[in-house]
């Protein structure tokens, strides 16, 4: 089921942005991964701060019975309403709406390094069974000048100097293994990635822009301003974006 974006905003904006713009996950290596996992037609597992679901509907075309975890309601809403077949729980990765051990797998889709990592990793380990596995999922931009067009040069001399600079969140590139490795209850993660391309128009990469946190955060004067000047740089026409998601996974202890 496809969302109209005209009705969407009815979820709020972070839930409208996040389903008309953010890119879903590659199917095939996604099935990959649930196969390592050991994810079968009995199993149980949990997309973990879920959002508007964009891995929750990959997760839902396997076998098993997936249940979606989400703090925000706007993003609970839009879920329920694209997936109403899914179970949707309000919950966080510190505090898992399920009993112990009663998962067979945890994925978490652009999400672990908003975590308070220590916590998050013994939650997730309560929640799964003995050998269960958790997998975290990030879609790194891989955008390229000779494929975007000559927009892309433009857009990052406009950002740059007023995007933050400094490490933000420092789990977004691999900061979350020490704390996970501390903790003992997990093996060593292994790794696999896959591309794949993001077909979009202006104003849906002018909505991505939008759902990235620092843009969000910004003054709301500062904000229409930076997006309007994006979709003057990347204007109205379509638009195929490459990304490469990394797959991180390991198994309960």
């Amino acid at each position: 089921m496809t969302v109209d974006p005209r009705s969407a905003a009815a979820f709020g904006p972070a839930a409208d942005a996040y389903e008309r713009s953010r890119p879903s996950y590659p199917p095939e290596a996604v099935a990959r991964l649930a196969q390592r996992l050991g994810v079968g037609p009995r199993s149980t597992v949990v997309d973990l701060a879920a959002g508007t679901g964009k891995l929750t509907r990959v997760l839902h075309a396997l076998p098993g019975t997936v249940i979606a975890v989400e703090p925000s309601a706007g993003m609970r809403a839009m879920l329920a309403r694209v997936l109403p077949d899914v179970e949707v729980r309000d919950g966080t990765a510190e505090s898992l709406p399920v009993p112990d051990g009663s998962l067979d797998a945890v994925f978490v889709g652009e999400a672990f390094h908003w975590f308070r990592m220590t916590p998050a990793g013994r939650e997730i380990a309560r929640a799964l069974r003995p050998g269960g596995g958790l997998a975290l999922l990030w879609n790194r931009d891989e955008w390229r000048p000779e494929e975007t067009g000559p927009w892309l040069e433009e857009l990052r001399a406009f950002l740059r100097g007023r995007q933050p600079t400094g490490p933000r969140y420092p789990g977004l590139h691999g900061g979350w293994r020490e704390p996970l490795a501390a903790l003992d209850v997990f093996t060593e993660f292994e790794r696999d990635d896959a591309v794949h391309v993001h077909e979009l128009d202006g104003r849906g990469f002018v909505a991505l822009t939008s759902s990235w946190s620092w843009v969000a955060n910004l003054p709301s004067d500062q904000r229409r301003e930076l997006l309007e000047r994006v979709h003057a740089v990347v204007g109205d026409g379509p638009l195929r974006l490459r990304f490469r998601t990394e797959m991180h996974w390991a198994f309960r202890r």
